[in-house]
């Protein structure tokens, strides 16, 4: 039969039920048309219904997309009867339509969602569009390959992106377990090694294991922070035990405390990242700390325990049988998962594990949906619940391998694919190398920044710490300044006390000598009084003082026994007064004869004068003054 017939029979074959050539030879049987195709056109069919049969086999997917790809079997047939690019695999625009299908729909599942339903809608449309070519020959399938493979590269990068977020939360997880392994390593390497008061086995197993952990996030096992971390946990310990447990006895022990407790304070501060922004805490822990390091000092010994140790999560041990079994998969597989409990499930590895022996599936939108263990997917191989599935030019393959091409290089070398190949692979080194420059220039970049930072937080660190410092400072001067005030208000206050004590006791000698003297001069003007009457009576005697002018006295009658020099200077007769001066010329004392010669009775006036007759006057005079007295 010429082609127009045989394609006319193709476009109303059964596909559901047939592949090309029995579907033309079912229609022939069934109108008893005796016509055949050529021994060419049937040597076509033939190879086209082996490689059908193949890709149905070997890159199954799931309902209803098989059945809409299995429209697509009169359009092959057709196209490779009237098109002689068709032989060669991966060439015609059909082939790479089918390759690209193939690969956008492997992972596709009926749980998909929306991510599901724009699939099947992009595939319905190209097939759609690509039968029109029976009505319209002139129909360019290429355009419509060109648009499912873009489809299928946005897909996949989509998924792709999706995927690396996946593993880097993964590798992110297997991190902060690592670090919360290391950190317990850390902490309980040195709890064996010391006792430690209860509160301070807390606060190793709360705070500083939380700020352990966030350490090796930031810097890593291998950084010299994590080695300071490290010494100042064990000198933490250390500067906790009681001096007198130490090798070299307890001046020693107390010494490398004072050493150690000048120091630490500072080290718990840069290395508390999990306090870093709860000043209140942090002061709190290290007050808690210096209370402790004072009894210590003050030869208090503190209630020492044994610390119970950070529970650890130990690593998986390597299993040689299965990492055998399980030695042929590799990182980007599609395969069915079959568990039994729940529906058949279409997944891509996505990250390899070895280490931790764990395996982490994605779907096609590159969620996660399966976590399991190597020997839980070894157990599932076992049991027949995991099935491999191939991809990748899958429909070019199998034509290929039905024309007796049995490997992808022998495909590549015959559709010269090879060179393309090897100019891609190029452009993806180069690109990957530029990748690599940029992603290199970014860390530098972080690094430098994250230096920065870390600066910035030890600066505002060590300001804080000089603030605190300062302020601590200023309130001891304070608190000293106002003990010096209230010592010296006591101070003012007992000599206030001392003086006002003084003064009444000089008040009250004050006040008797008043009374004495007042009393004493009551006396004197009495006699006064009584010697004037009798001076009325008698005759004056003091005329007899005959002192000489000029003459020099000195008067013992001041306080405290001073005497007190003067010179007479007038002498007036018609008063009876003396009237003294002192060396200067200055009035020193007037006095009556009287008041002059009750002194001199008394002894208290030494007259400066050599001759002989003086001494007789004053003898006189103390004679007279005697008898006046009696």
């Amino acid at each position: 039969m010429d082609a127009e017939e045989l394609i006319g029979y193709l476009r109303n074959m059964d596909y559901e039920s047939f592949y090309p050539m029995g579907g033309v030879l079912a229609q022939t049987e069934a109108i008893g048309d005796p016509a055949l195709p050529t021994n060419e056109q049937g040597a076509i069919l033939n190879w086209l219904d082996a490689a059908m049969k193949d890709w149905d086999q070997h890159f199954p997917l799931e309902e209803p997309l098989a059945t809409e790809l299995r429209r697509l079997r009169p359009l092959v047939a057709a196209q490779a009867i009237t098109e002689t690019s068709f032989f060669t695999p991966g060439t015609h625009p059909l082939h790479q339509l089918l390759d690209a299908i193939q690969l956008y729909a492997v992972g596709w599942h009926a749980q998909l969602g929306r991510v599901g339903r724009v699939l099947e809608e992009e595939i319905h449309g190209a097939v759609s569009a690509s039968l029109v070519w029976f009505d319209t020959q002139s129909t360019d399938l290429s355009v419509i390959s060109t648009r499912m493979t873009a489809s299928v590269a946005k897909a996949a990068a989509r998924a792709q992106k999706m995927a690396q977020r996946l593993i880097e939360a993964e590798h992110g997880r297997i991190r902060l377990a690592k670090s919360k392994q290391q950190a317990a390593g850390m902490i309980n390497a040195a709890l064996e090694q010391y006792p430690a008061p209860k509160d301070i086995g807390s606060f190793l197993k709360g705070p500083w294991y939380d700020s352990a952990q966030l350490l090796l996030m930031k810097f890593g096992e291998e950084s010299a922070e994590w080695k300071d971390m490290s010494l100042t946990t064990t000198h933490l310990l250390e500067s906790l035990q009681n001096p007198g447990a130490t090798v070299g006895g307890e001046a020693d022990g107390r010494q490398r405390i004072f050493e150690l407790v000048a120091e630490l304070p500072q080290e718990l501060v840069k290395w508390l990242l999990s306090l870093q922004h709860d000043g209140e805490a942090v002061g709190e822990a290290l007050g808690h700390l210096q209370v402790l390091h004072s009894q210590l000092l003050r030869g208090k010994s503190l209630e020492l325990e044994k610390v119970s140790s950070i529970p650890v999560q130990s690593s998986p041990e390597g299993n040689p049988g299965l990492d055998k079994s399980l030695g042929l998969l590799e990182e980007g597989q599609w395969f069915i998962l079959n568990r039994g409990d729940s529906p058949p499930l279409r997944a891509m590895l996505v990250l390899r594990l070895d280490e931790e022996q764990q395996l982490l599936f994605a779907n096609q939108a590159g969620i996660k949906v399966l976590s399991q263990s190597f020997s839980e997917f070894s157990q599932l191989i076992v049991e027949g619940g995991v099935t491999l599935l191939d991809t990748g030019a899958s429909f070019s393959r199998c034509l290929a391998r039905s024309a007796g091409v049995e490997t992808q290089d022998d495909l590549d070398e015959l559709t010269g694919v090879t060179a393309e190949r090897a100019r891609l692979k190029e452009e993806e080194r180069q690109k990957a190398e530029r990748e690599r420059l940029r992603l290199e220039r970014n860390r530098a970049e972080r690094e430098r920044l994250e230096l920065e930072r870390q600066l910035r937080e030890q600066a505002e660190i060590e300001q804080v710490q000089r603030e605190t410092e300062e302020a601590q400072r200023l309130q001891q001067e304070y608190e000293q300044a106002e003990q010096l005030k209230r010592e010296q208000a006591e101070q003012d206050r007992l000599q206030l006390a001392h003086e006002r004590e003084a003064a009444k006791r000089l008040q009250t000698k004050w006040e008797s000598v008043s009374r004495q003297w007042f009393e004493r001069l009551e006396t004197e003007r009495q006699l006064l009084k009584d010697d004037q009457t009798r001076d009325a009576e008698e005759p004056a005697v003091d005329a007899g003082l005959n002192i000489a002018r000029c003459a020099w006295l000195g008067f013992r009658d001041g306080e405290e026994g001073e005497v007190i020099m003067a010179r007479l200077a007038l002498h007036n007769r018609d008063e009876n007064d003396y009237i003294f001066v002192d060396g200067h010329g200055m009035k020193v004392r007037q006095l009556s004869g009287k008041e002059l010669l009750i002194i001199m009775t008394r002894g208290l006036v030494d007259i400066l004068e050599a001759r002989s007759r003086f001494k007789q006057e004053v003898a006189q005079a103390q004679k007279a003054g005697g008898a006046r007295a009696g």
